[in-house]
């Protein structure tokens, strides 16, 4: 009764929920010991972006290849899909912290002029 896609079918969630949000954390986890990430912030914003990454990448190639759902709800080429989604996303995110910047507590010192 939902989307299509959808990991909620009626009152029960496909095993591929479980598997795209294991591989997006994953994914999440290991950029961020790879970049050398500082903080738990960053560290919790890189594995939340890695696994809707994960969800982006394993629908969209489910839709765009018309795969069908295995019995366990996961295909091959989705499972390769929601790797690249999750690292896509996990680029973009690193290159915008490096064009806005860290982000700070306080305000500026223009800011707190006014």
């Amino acid at each position: 009764m939902g989307f299509h896609g959808s990991p909620w079918q009626g009152a029960a969630i496909t095993f591929s929920f479980f598997i795209w949000c294991a591989v997006g954390a994953l994914a999440g986890w290991l950029f961020g010991m790879v970049m050398q990430s500082r903080g738990r912030i960053q560290r919790v914003e890189e594995v939340l972006v890695g696994v809707f990454g994960s969800f982006i990448g394993a629908e969209s190639t489910a839709a765009m290849l018309g795969l069908a759902e295995s019995a366990t709800g996961v295909h091959p080429a989705a499972l390769v899909g929601a790797v690249t989604g999750a690292a896509v996303l996990l680029v973009l995110l690193r290159i915008m912290r490096g064009a806005v910047g860290p982000l700070r507590n306080s305000k500026s010192p223009a800011a707190r002029r006014r």
